[in-house]
């Protein structure tokens, strides 16, 4: 063969490797395609103080329910979720929910969850996990869109999934006003109710462990003792100084301010600790202003299960998870300053697996 003709098939390659990689003149190169980012959860669907679509729809069992038909004295816990068929997280949400029923009744809430689901895959569900409270079916996603929660990411030739809502718990007042609202980035991540009313300050039945010195009392409990994957709860610090008594507040200088520290350990992530709103103190002699707890508070720790491929291999094993965290304070009274204390703490939770079963066809 003539260099030529070397050159004639050296250029014939070229021209179909350009050609295949859109590289020849007049054609734009092919970029590889990115998936649309997710939005912002926090922002979709109404905000606190904003009134929510009333709906109409069926129940399990096929019986219309209205927003005002399930309203509490206090109000109602709206939860959306993505189905109570092939959703692993959500079922094992729902079961949890259901053991909370009692709490929020209590607590003079009101519970719903909706999802796209058809009322005879909620009625099986409702008879698989013995459920009480409604489960509302919202054909087509007529109501999910109308607040604005619609999962669009998922295109609509996804059979099994377009229609599905980001999940999330909007918690109402008795006029349809919601006064709080919990979203999380990962759909993998569920709140438990516990964890709600721990943040709203509202009492839960569990065991508490309770730890006294001469300046404070600790009332110490996690809001679940059973948890899974994606769950989210928290632990929780009913702290009582006694009379004359004042803690510090984060943020203090000169003193030492209250702080709790929970030890990491795989499978397991750690949130910040929430504080309340402190007081401002006048300690009179040195004419010092100071940020301070002197009436009972609560301090709250969210922890989530790591529902991630690593987090899940982390704990593959575990079936129960022991967690340790210590209480640090100073305390004092209007002419003493103790000494700083250190308070180790321990809470115990059993880790169930996700429920996958389906629906019987």
């Amino acid at each position: 063969m003539s260099s030529r003709e070397l050159s004639k098939v050296f250029a014939g390659l070229v021209a179909a490797s350009c050609l295949a990689f859109g590289l020849v003149a007049g054609a734009a190169p092919q970029q590889p395609s990115t998936p649309a980012m997710p939005p912002d959860v926090r922002k979709l669907g109404p905000q606190v103080g904003a009134r929510v679509p009333d709906f109409s729809l069926p129940d399990q069992h096929g019986q219309t329910r209205t927003l005002r038909s399930l309203m509490g004295p206090k109000g109602l816990m709206l939860v959306f979720y993505r189905s109570a068929d092939w959703c692993p997280y959500c079922k094992t949400q729902l079961a949890e929910l259901e053991t909370r029923v009692a709490d929020l009744t209590k607590n003079g809430l009101g519970l719903v969850a909706i999802s796209y689901d058809a009322v005879p895959v909620l009625a099986d569900f409702t008879t698989r996990r013995h459920i009480t409270f409604p489960l509302l079916s919202d054909a087509g996603s007529v109501l999910i869109k109308r607040y604005g929660i619609l999962n669009t990411t998922v295109p609509e030739s996804n059979q099994q999934s377009y229609g599905i809502p980001f999940p999330g718990t909007f918690v109402l007042n008795p006029q349809g006003v919601v006064t709080s609202r919990f979203f999380e980035p990962a759909y993998q991540e569920r709140v438990t109710v516990g964890s709600i009313l721990s943040h709203l300050g509202s009492s839960i039945d569990v065991p508490a462990t309770t730890i006294s010195s001469p300046q404070i009392e600790i009332a110490s409990f996690a809001t679940d003792s059973t948890v899974a994957a994606g769950t989210h709860f928290s632990l929780v610090l009913d702290i009582r100084p006694t009379s004359g008594v004042h803690v510090y507040a984060p943020g203090v200088t000169g003193y030492k301010p209250i702080g709790l520290k929970v030890e990491p350990q795989p499978g397991l992530t750690i949130e910040g600790a929430q504080y309340p709103q402190p007081e401002d103190y006048r300690f009179r002699p040195l004419n010092e202003h100071v940020p301070v707890f002197q009436r009972p508070f609560r301090v709250v720790q969210d922890l989530t299960i790591d529902a991630s491929a690593q987090g899940q291999a982390a704990l593959r094993s575990v079936s129960t998870m022991t967690i340790n965290g210590t209480l640090t304070y100073q305390a004092c009274d209007d002419r003493v300053c103790f000494i700083p204390q250190s308070v180790p703490l321990t809470w115990s939770v059993v880790l169930r697996r996700l429920d996958l079963e389906r629906a019987k066809p």
